[in-house]
C-alpha cells in the first residue's frame, strides 16, 4: 500500500511550508494567523475527509493527506517567492 508513501510527502510539504514562512513573513501577528490558519484548515480538512473515507484508507494518512492538499497552495507561493527572490511581506 502506498499510504505511508504518501502520508509522508504530504507532511513533507507540511514541513517545508512552515519552515519557510518565517522567512517571507515579517514577525508578529502576520506569522502566528499564517501558520493557524493553514494548520487549522488542513486539519478540519483531513479530518473531514477522514470521517468520509471510511475503511478505504486508514485515517491518519487521510488526515495527513488533508493537511498536504491544504499546503500546496501555500508550497506555490514559497517556492515563487524564492525564486523571485522576495522579501518579507
Amino acid at each position: 500500500m502506498l499510504f505511508p508513501a504518501i502520508a509522508t510527502v504530504a507532511l513533507l510539504i507540511v514541513v517545508y511550508v512552515h519552515v519557510n514562512i518565517p522567512r517571507f513573513t515579517e514577525r508578529g501577528p502576520k506569522r502566528i494567523i499564517a501558520h493557524a490558519t493553514l494548520l487549522l484548515a488542513g486539519l478540519c480538512f483531513g479530518v473531514i475527509g477522514g470521517m468520509m473515507a471510511g475503511t478505504i484508507a486508514p485515517p491518519w494518512a487521510v488526515i495527513a493527506c488533508g493537511l498536504g492538499v491544504v499546503h500546496l497552495p501555500a508550497l506555490c507561493v514559497v517556492v515563487l517567492k524564492r525564486f523571485g527572490q522576495s522579501g518579507r511581506s
